[in-house]
């Protein structure tokens, strides 16, 4: 159920930390004493994030500290606990980010204090909030606690924060030496947080406590991730690329598709859901424009359905296969204009114009929130709003009639027997019979595109989840038994939308969403739809932003994703670009990489990709040629790697550069590369050139070639598969011809 607005202090009392904490904060090197180390084995140093952890905080205190551990662990910068004990283990170590929470900020001694802001002068980033001995060691002066109402982002100008009614903190009056504000008090444009240059290092200070009501993190300070990344420019040294987004090309009218596509891969979206109702537009859009450019990019492309809608054009060309509402009106509930799939003479219409667009190559089709009513919030009024009421054209109204005796606009007829409000057995009736219409309707289209081949790439069905709203299953005309059973019988990846209800409520929501379609649909993959719009009546009260930004945002991908499930947003407009920009860390969050003696180790549970500089690489002690330029492709488990001594880079062989699924090897011999994947959808292959020849488990293949500058994307079947590619002879890389939809360039394998 998608917005459809389109187009156009007071603080507890503290426990003082062990001396041990103290004494490993001050055992930790800054981050310039292994940077050469760093250089020689290539890339940047591994920011090491070290959390001073006071186990006796409470109230105020307790909570703050949760909520700092919490944002840097769902920003991929997993920190580590420094506990009483824990001193000895401490080794110095490069990219060293120290977090020192005012429950342990609070109790360090004037000489600690000092001690520690010694080592940012010597290269250390340090992060603390409140007032206290450290804050006054660092040159910070702060005033007595004001109530604060909003904040202002000062890297997100345009983001207004809002604190909770009656919240008070501290603002920053003065600050010695370097000095950059990033987040004013809205009223006063006084700082409440700066980002201090001392020495070589940098600190994050924020003047009131960073989250003393959530450990969630995000009810004062959402947009704390970007701040690290951004304003201390701390970076994860793991990314991902598991996101899939819906796009309406209405928000982006006249964008190039190139750019686009160039700007998705960078937010880590691995495939886009586009709108396919602009089909029949005048002038329509450009489909065809748009998959190569998704496939240039190793983006997989879905034609997004939003049936009934067909299309603007569809409905202006065919005035009498409009749905009708209870009014007998014609049915147009926000921006879906409804046409009638009941009548056989609409549906063969409306597969034609659909068979025609599936045949520039689409990896699959997903048929979202598909009944009569159009599955919009104004639906959800029920009879109680005749005008939105739908389901009365003539085909509808005749149908029931020969099962249920009656014509079904006699539910609003006031003397009729049958009127709605007292013939409660009647309008069950109907509610039933439109269910029925729609699994019929349904049925026909996936029969269809089964039959003859439209889908042969992944079909997908998005329903609203109705598990905590029954009432949906009467209102938008759906059955949950009915669905699994298409489910099954085409085989059909499920996507669940929480309905518009939830979409207020905080992202641990998805745990339980998860939980419920594990258990119903036993072994079926499925995928989460997480919906991100600006609700400002609906969070004002219970959320700091008009939509989710930061760490909420990274959350809803964590609990939605469940750390290895599919989750597609709407939409990859209303998303901030800075969430997008941060996201492929968070979906990294789950793997681990640290320095070693000898190169770096990753532990994974799934594919990541490890910065780099593309200097050769070995894996595990073997030649590795899963790497672009800018990253090194690492497979699910515990790897290390590793300097390739004497190689250069222009002397390396065909590379693997990106891939879509999961990589589960790569092997290289003199001018073979063979891959072994993974995907439950098509995979795109990358590589650092155009191989002369594909075999697929063994058998020669041509799969659909799409060129990026000097790379080429190759597309493969889903399913657990072995690739092997030859190189170009000579080194030469042939050219690859600007791709032609279905005529060879973007056919299906």
């Amino acid at each position: 159920m998608k917005d459809t607005a389109r187009f156009p202090d007071k603080q507890s009392a503290l426990h003082a930390p062990a001396p041990a904490l103290l004494c490993a904060l001050l055992l930790v090197a800054p981050s310039g004493a292994a940077g050469g180390d760093a250089a020689r084995r290539g890339g940047a140093p591994i920011p090491r994030v070290l959390i001073a952890w006071n186990g006796g905080a409470a109230g105020a205190d307790s909570v703050d500290q949760s909520a700092l551990e919490e944002i840097f662990a769902v920003t991929g910068l997993r920190p580590e606990r420094l506990e009483p004990g824990a001193a000895e283990g401490v080794s110095p170590s490069a990219g060293t980010l120290l977090v020192v929470p005012h429950a342990s900020a609070a109790h360090l001694g004037a000489r600690d204090a000092g001690r520690i802001v010694r080592l940012v002068e010597r290269g250390c980033t340090l992060v603390t909030d409140g007032p206290g001995p450290l804050a006054s060691a660092l040159g910070v002066r702060t005033g007595s606690p004001v109530q604060i109402g909003s904040v202002t982002d000062m890297l997100q100008s345009h983001l207004a924060i809002r604190w909770r009614p009656g919240e008070y903190g501290r603002l920053i009056t003065g600050a010695a030496g370097t000095c950059t504000p990033v987040f004013e008090e809205a009223g006063t444009h006084r700082p409440v947080a700066v980002i201090l240059r001392r020495g070589m290092g940098d600190c994050l200070y924020v003047a009131p406590l960073v989250d003393p009501v959530s450990t969630a993190g995000y009810t004062r300070f959402p947009s704390l991730p970007w701040t690290i990344c951004t304003g201390l420019g701390v970076h994860p040294p793991l990314v991902r690329r598991g996101a899939e987004a819906y796009f309406d090309p209405g928000y982006r009218f006249g964008a190039p598709a190139e750019s686009l596509a160039h700007m998705w891969r960078s937010w880590g979206i691995r495939a886009i859901h586009a709108a396919a109702w602009y089909a029949s537009s005048s002038p329509p859009f450009d489909y065809r424009r748009l998959l190569a450019a998704l496939h240039a990019e190793g983006i997989l492309a879905y034609a997004w359905l939003e049936w009934p809608y067909v299309g603007r054009g569809f409905w202006e060309s065919h005035p009498s296969w409009r749905q009708k509402n209870a009014l007998l009106a014609d049915a147009h509930l926000d921006f879906l204009y409804l046409m009638d799939l009941q009548n056989p003479a609409c549906m063969a219409g409306a597969l034609e114009e659909l068979a025609s667009l599936l045949r520039l190559g689409w990896d699959g089709v997903d048929v979202a929130e598909f009944t009569l009513t159009g599955a919009g919030r104004e639906a959800l009024e029920g009879p109680a709003v005749p005008g939105d009421f739908t389901g009365f054209t003539d085909v509808g109204r005749q149908g029931f009639a020969r099962q249920s005796g009656f014509d079904p606009l006699e539910l609003f007829e006031p003397s009729s027997p049958h009127y709605w409000k007292t013939d409660t057995a009647g309008l069950r009736a109907f509610y039933r019979y439109r269910t029925a219409v729609n699994v019929a309707t349904e049925r026909t289209l996936f029969t269809r595109l089964r039959a003859t081949g439209e889908g042969a790439g992944e079909l997908m069905l998005t329903i609203v989840d109705n598990a905590l709203h029954p009432e949906f299953d009467d209102l938008l005309g759906f059955s949950m038994a009915e669905t699994v059973s298409l489910v099954r019988e085409f085989n059909l990846t499920l996507m669940v939308e929480d309905p518009y209800p939830e979409w207020s409520k905080p992202p641990l929501r998805y745990r339980g969403v998860r939980s419920y379609y594990r258990s119903l649909l036993a072994d079926r993959a499925f995928l989460i739809d997480v919906n991100i719009v600006p609700m400002p009546e609906d969070r004002r009260g219970l959320f700091a932003t008009e939509q989710p930004t930061g760490t909420e945002f990274l959350q809803l991908w964590r609990y939605a994703s469940g750390g290895g499930d599919r989750v597609c947003f709407y939409s990859e407009s209303s998303v901030h670009a800075r969430d997008w920009r941060i996201l492929p860390a968070a979906m990294a969050a789950g793997a681990r990489a640290s320095m070693t003696r000898d190169g770096i180790c990753v532990d994974a549970p799934h594919t990541v990709m490890l910065r780099g500089d593309g200097t050769p690489v070995l894996m595990d002690g073997v030649e590795w040629r899963a790497r672009s330029d800018s990253e090194i492709i690492v497979p699910a488990g515990r790897h290390s790697l590793s300097l390739k001594p004497g190689e250069e880079k222009d002397r390396e062989g065909l590379r693997l550069t990106t891939i879509s699924g999961e990589l589960a090897g790569a092997h290289a011999s003199g001018d073979t590369l063979t891959i072994e994947y993974i995907s439950a959808t098509r995979c795109a292959l990358g590589f650092s050139a155009l191989p002369r020849a594909f075999l697929l488990d063994g058998a020669a293949i041509s799969p659909p070639l799409f060129a990026r500058g000097e790379e080429c994307q190759a597309y493969f079947p889903a399913g657990e598969h072995r690739c092997t590619v030859l190189a170009p002879r000579g080194g030469i890389t042939p050219r690859i011809s600007p791709p032609r939809g279905g005529d060879g360039g973007g056919g299906r394998p």
